[in-house]
């Protein structure tokens, strides 16, 4: 007896209905006039690629489609739905999406040539998290200067934002206990000199990122090896909560050095335990090919899961700037680092005259 009450498609007809929807697509966008029609993985990630769109090609005009119906006659987001159209892409209709870990995979085919845009960062959030972006707002000579209109798009992402259920909570109480003598605190000595010298200066959010990036990099590089040689060594959810810190009272003094120093004990308790759990391991090569690809110990931060990378700046920056929030959403650094270089080359890749 068959208990699944599910409709079974086959790839006969999961073909014919998204290519059919995708038509559809298509058309609207003739009817429009538009230069694009682009589906993303939600609605959230809508001012972000708007951004990115209008900078590397001011004058297109872009429909955004941030759902569709699934072949079962659900409307459905999120990346496994835009990837559902990629055989049916062409100049005129895109999908984006966010990298995750397909770029470090290499995975084929998420690419410009076939109609295909990505972050290059894990998500869009990683890049309002670019360095330069936070200092301009904790940077700003008068907060808040410009007033922010409440019915913009930045708006509508932001209540979208902060409605995601906070994962901070839970992060207090993860001590990831291992089994051995090692002492966190002897590798400690070299970030407690380093903010020695600056107490009672700015935030400087570049030292922050690469003191997260250093702390991060190692557990890194062992969490992608791992995923490729034994998934279930280290997982990624695993990852997930070492970097889903707490943010006190106190976590913009300093540089954010109370937050730095529980990454710093945990990301040492967790290499310690794959160092002994796996002596016979070599990830050098995997180290290398990250390099390659843009991963380095000062810029890791842009490569973790942006979710949790975002949710503890944007705690540590709202004891900063009240608004701070609101005003990094409102830029992004365009031209001033690689992965948002890639993403402008790609759209013009597939506008430029054949």
């Amino acid at each position: 007896m068959n208990l699944d009450p599910r409709p079974h498609y086959s790839n006969a007809e999961k073909h014919a209905f998204y290519e059919s929807a995708a038509k559809r697509f298509k058309a609207e966008l003739r009817l429009r006039g538009g230069t694009a029609a682009v589906h993303i993985e939600n609605k959230n990630d809508e001012v972000f690629w708007w951004k990115v769109l209008h900078d590397a090609y001011p004058q297109g005009k872009f429909r955004f489609i941030s759902g569709s119906r699934s072949i079962n006659g659900n409307i459905t987001s999120g990346c496994t739905q835009c990837l559902q159209y990629r055989d049916f892409l062409d100049r005129h209709f895109w999908i984006a999406i966010d990298s995750d870990y397909r770029y470090l995979s290499e995975e084929p085919d998420i690419d410009a040539k076939h109609f295909i845009l990505q972050t290059y960062t894990y998500s869009f959030e990683n890049h309002f998290c670019f360095w330069k972006n936070c200092q301009r707002v904790t940077d700003a000579d008068v907060p808040n200067a410009e007033p922010f209109d409440e019915n913009s798009p930045e708006a509508e992402l932001l209540q979208q934002m902060q409605a995601k259920p906070s994962e901070q909570e839970d992060a207090a109480n993860d001590t990831f206990e291992f089994d051995g003598d090692d002492d966190p605190k002897a590798d400690m000595d070299d970030l407690n000199e380093g903010e020695t010298a600056r107490k009672d200066t700015r935030f400087d959010w570049k030292y922050f990122f690469e003191t997260y990036s250093r702390q991060v990099y190692p557990l890194m590089v062992w969490q992608l090896y791992l995923r490729e040689v034994s998934p279930e060594a280290f997982p990624q959810g695993t990852f997930h909560r070492l970097i889903t810190l707490p943010v006190g009272a106190h976590a913009a003094e300093n540089n954010g050095l109370s937050v730095l120093r529980v990454l710093k004990m945990r990301c040492h308790k967790f290499l310690a335990h794959l160092k002994r759990s796996y002596p016979d391991a070599d990830n050098t090569w995997f180290e290398a090919r990250c390099n390659a690809m843009g991963v380095r110990r000062d810029n890791c931060y842009l490569f973790v899961r942006g979710h949790q990378l975002y949710d503890t700046v944007v705690r540590i920056g709202v004891r900063l700037h009240r608004k701070f929030e609101k005003e990094m959403l409102k830029e992004l650094c365009f031209d001033e680092y690689e992965e948002i270089r890639k993403i402008k080359e790609d759209v013009q890749s597939i506008l430029k005259p054949k």
